[in-house]
Protein backbone atom coordinates (compact mmCIF):
# COMPACT_ATOMS: atom_id res chain seq x y z
CA UNK A 1 0.00 0.00 0.00
CA UNK A 2 3.02 2.25 1.02
CA UNK A 3 4.25 1.58 -2.42
CA UNK A 4 1.49 2.73 -4.54
CA UNK A 5 0.86 5.61 -2.46
CA UNK A 6 4.46 6.80 -3.07
CA UNK A 7 3.91 6.61 -6.75
CA UNK A 8 1.13 8.15 -7.27
CA UNK A 9 2.43 11.14 -4.72
CA UNK A 10 5.68 11.08 -7.64
CA UNK A 11 3.24 10.67 -10.43
CA UNK A 12 1.20 14.26 -8.89
CA UNK A 13 4.23 15.68 -8.52
CA UNK A 14 5.72 15.35 -11.65
CA UNK A 15 2.21 16.09 -13.24
CA UNK A 16 2.15 19.55 -11.73
CA UNK A 17 5.66 19.68 -12.90
CA UNK A 18 5.38 19.27 -15.76
CA UNK A 19 2.34 21.29 -16.24
CA UNK A 20 3.81 24.31 -15.16
CA UNK A 21 6.86 24.00 -17.35
CA UNK A 22 4.65 23.67 -20.53
CA UNK A 23 2.14 26.72 -19.36
CA UNK A 24 4.94 28.62 -18.47
CA UNK A 25 6.36 28.55 -21.91
CA UNK A 26 3.35 29.23 -23.71
CA UNK A 27 3.16 32.43 -21.71
CA UNK A 28 6.29 33.61 -23.69
CA UNK A 29 5.33 32.99 -27.10
CA UNK A 30 4.11 35.95 -29.13
CA UNK A 31 0.86 35.64 -30.74
CA UNK A 32 0.42 37.03 -34.32
CA UNK A 33 -2.66 36.93 -36.54
CA UNK A 34 -3.69 34.03 -38.39
CA UNK A 35 -5.43 35.72 -40.79
CA UNK A 36 -3.75 38.99 -42.16
CA UNK A 37 -5.57 41.19 -45.06
CA UNK A 38 -4.04 43.36 -46.84
CA UNK A 39 -5.80 46.19 -47.35
CA UNK A 40 -4.01 48.38 -50.25
CA UNK A 41 -5.26 46.93 -53.36
CA UNK A 42 -4.75 48.50 -56.78
CA UNK A 43 -7.63 50.65 -58.63
CA UNK A 44 -7.58 52.08 -62.45
CA UNK A 45 -8.25 55.58 -62.24
CA UNK A 46 -10.41 57.58 -64.39
CA UNK A 47 -9.56 60.47 -63.38
CA UNK A 48 -9.93 63.00 -60.38
CA UNK A 49 -12.12 65.85 -60.51
CA UNK A 50 -13.11 69.40 -58.34
CA UNK A 51 -17.51 68.14 -58.41
CA UNK A 52 -19.45 65.06 -58.92
CA UNK A 53 -21.19 67.23 -61.90
CA UNK A 54 -17.45 67.70 -63.83
CA UNK A 55 -17.13 64.08 -63.32
CA UNK A 56 -20.19 63.06 -64.65
CA UNK A 57 -19.83 64.75 -67.51
CA UNK A 58 -16.26 63.64 -68.22
CA UNK A 59 -16.51 60.15 -67.39
CA UNK A 60 -18.30 58.73 -70.89
CA UNK A 61 -16.17 56.22 -72.22
CA UNK A 62 -16.59 53.63 -69.65
CA UNK A 63 -20.13 51.96 -69.10
CA UNK A 64 -19.22 50.78 -65.42
CA UNK A 65 -17.76 52.95 -62.65
CA UNK A 66 -17.28 54.39 -58.80
CA UNK A 67 -16.57 57.22 -57.50
CA UNK A 68 -15.30 58.33 -53.97
CA UNK A 69 -15.74 61.40 -52.68
CA UNK A 70 -12.71 62.97 -49.96
CA UNK A 71 -11.04 66.50 -49.41
CA UNK A 72 -13.04 68.04 -52.01
CA UNK A 73 -12.45 65.68 -54.79
CA UNK A 74 -14.44 63.52 -56.70
CA UNK A 75 -12.02 60.55 -58.23
CA UNK A 76 -13.55 57.98 -60.84
CA UNK A 77 -12.57 54.08 -60.43
CA UNK A 78 -13.52 51.65 -62.91
CA UNK A 79 -11.49 48.58 -61.93
CA UNK A 80 -9.80 47.47 -58.39
CA UNK A 81 -7.59 44.16 -58.01
CA UNK A 82 -5.26 42.90 -55.52
CA UNK A 83 -2.36 42.22 -57.92
CA UNK A 84 -0.26 44.38 -59.86
CA UNK A 85 -0.83 41.50 -62.73
CA UNK A 86 -4.31 41.42 -62.84
CA UNK A 87 -4.91 45.49 -62.88
CA UNK A 88 -2.48 45.95 -65.63
CA UNK A 89 -4.31 43.27 -67.53
CA UNK A 90 -7.40 45.43 -67.32
CA UNK A 91 -5.71 48.72 -67.63
CA UNK A 92 -4.42 46.92 -71.24
CA UNK A 93 -8.10 45.87 -72.16
CA UNK A 94 -9.04 49.83 -72.52
CA UNK A 95 -5.53 50.73 -73.68
CA UNK A 96 -6.63 48.97 -76.69
CA UNK A 97 -9.80 51.27 -76.47
CA UNK A 98 -8.03 54.17 -76.45
CA UNK A 99 -8.50 55.15 -73.02
CA UNK A 100 -5.76 56.79 -70.75
CA UNK A 101 -6.28 55.75 -67.37
CA UNK A 102 -4.03 55.57 -64.44
CA UNK A 103 -3.36 52.31 -61.72
CA UNK A 104 -3.19 54.20 -58.34
CA UNK A 105 -2.87 52.18 -54.96
CA UNK A 106 -5.45 52.48 -52.35
CA UNK A 107 -6.30 51.74 -49.14
CA UNK A 108 -9.67 50.23 -48.10
CA UNK A 109 -10.42 49.88 -44.55
CA UNK A 110 -13.57 46.77 -45.49
CA UNK A 111 -12.13 43.19 -44.30
CA UNK A 112 -15.34 41.75 -46.22
CA UNK A 113 -14.54 43.79 -49.82
CA UNK A 114 -11.26 42.57 -49.33
CA UNK A 115 -12.07 38.97 -48.92
CA UNK A 116 -14.49 39.33 -51.73
CA UNK A 117 -11.90 40.84 -54.13
CA UNK A 118 -9.35 38.22 -53.30
CA UNK A 119 -12.12 35.65 -54.57
CA UNK A 120 -12.52 37.32 -57.69
CA UNK A 121 -9.27 37.51 -58.06
CA UNK A 122 -9.25 33.77 -58.89
CA UNK A 123 -11.22 34.39 -61.76
CA UNK A 124 -9.23 37.15 -62.95
CA UNK A 125 -6.11 35.14 -62.76
CA UNK A 126 -7.83 32.21 -65.33
CA UNK A 127 -9.29 34.72 -67.82
CA UNK A 128 -7.74 36.81 -70.76
CA UNK A 129 -10.83 37.18 -72.22
CA UNK A 130 -12.04 40.54 -72.81
CA UNK A 131 -15.35 40.05 -71.96
CA UNK A 132 -15.16 38.05 -69.18
CA UNK A 133 -12.78 40.59 -67.34
CA UNK A 134 -15.45 43.27 -67.83
CA UNK A 135 -17.70 40.99 -66.31
CA UNK A 136 -15.75 40.54 -63.49
CA UNK A 137 -14.56 43.95 -62.52
CA UNK A 138 -18.14 45.01 -62.89
CA UNK A 139 -19.17 42.48 -60.57
CA UNK A 140 -16.17 43.24 -58.20
CA UNK A 141 -17.32 47.21 -59.06
CA UNK A 142 -20.66 45.92 -57.54
CA UNK A 143 -19.63 44.52 -54.50
CA UNK A 144 -17.77 48.15 -53.63
CA UNK A 145 -20.94 49.87 -53.84
CA UNK A 146 -22.32 47.34 -51.86
CA UNK A 147 -20.12 47.20 -48.45
CA UNK A 148 -17.54 50.27 -49.01
CA UNK A 149 -20.06 52.87 -50.07
CA UNK A 150 -23.00 51.69 -48.08
CA UNK A 151 -21.08 51.30 -45.07
CA UNK A 152 -19.63 54.97 -45.72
Amino acid sequence: MKKTLFWVLVAIISGAFLGKVTFDRYENVEVQNVISINDEIYALKYGTYHDLDEMQSNVTEVDRYVYVEKDDKVKAYVAFSTTKKNINKIKNLYDSKKINLKVEKITINNDEFIQNLNEYEKLLEATFDEKSLLIIENQILSCYEKTVISDE
